[in-house]
């Protein structure tokens, strides 16, 4: 799944470029119902874009790519088993620092899902919801030094794993999971840490380093 959305993603590319002008409000959505479905968005040097999918189904794929965005949201639903969602936001090199990137994924009624969000910028907020059993969530920050990164995940079920991780400054982290033997681990590495882990059930593991 994950290699078809890789090729699929590198045909967008190759196909369209990203060399462009600084664009504005771009907005693109995608719905899907049904089984083993690809859906790929990526909007790149713009301000204010917005993408969204929607995908009801078994086994669907879903990625959103934002590169060198600023004020950009990215939604992905999904409501049932077996299903990929990837968020990825970030600054198309060094010498533009995207800031305001809001992504969310939502994956409903189900088991074995995989959802991650990658942002890298100023000001940067990630979230994932998960029902089910046997899910797995991720959210990866590097922020800047002026900005701040709040990332949360929220798991409800059995046997679901949460992990976070950031790096910048005014960094906020939560992790509430319900049911038994889930995982939770949040690392924050330099300045003004804040980690919550909430587990109600048994057998539950949680683990926050901040350095």
């Amino acid at each position: 799944m994950k290699t078809k959305l890789s090729a699929l993603a590198a045909g967008i590319t190759l196909a369209f470029g990203a060399n462009v002008a600084m664009a504005a409000n771009d907005e693109a959505n995608i719905y899907q119902n049904g089984y083993s479905n690809d859906a790929s968005i990526e909007q790149y040097d713009n301000n204010g874009a917005y993408a969204s999918v929607w995908t009801k189904g078994n086994d669907n794929d879903a990625v959103v790519v934002q590169r060198n965005v600023s004020n950009a949201n990215a939604d992905i639903y999904q409501n049932a088993y077996s299903g990929d969602a990837t968020i990825s936001q970030s600054s198309a090199s060094h010498h533009y620092n995207a800031y305001n990137q809001y992504a969310f994924i939502s994956q409903n009624s189900g088991w074995g899902n995989d959802a991650w969000v990658t942002q890298t910028g100023s000001n940067v907020d990630g979230g994932i919801t998960q029902s089910g059993y046997k899910n797995v969530a991720g959210i990866l920050q590097d922020g800047s030094h002026s900005g701040w990164s709040d990332a949360r995940i929220n798991q409800s079920g059995s046997f679901n794993d949460g992990y976070i991780r950031q790096n910048g400054s005014r960094l906020e982290a939560n992790i509430n999971q319900t049911g038994k033997g889930n995982d939770a681990v949040i690392l924050q590495t330099r300045s003004d840490h804040t980690a919550a882990i909430t587990q109600v059930g048994n057998y539950n593991v949680g683990y926050v380093r901040q350095h």
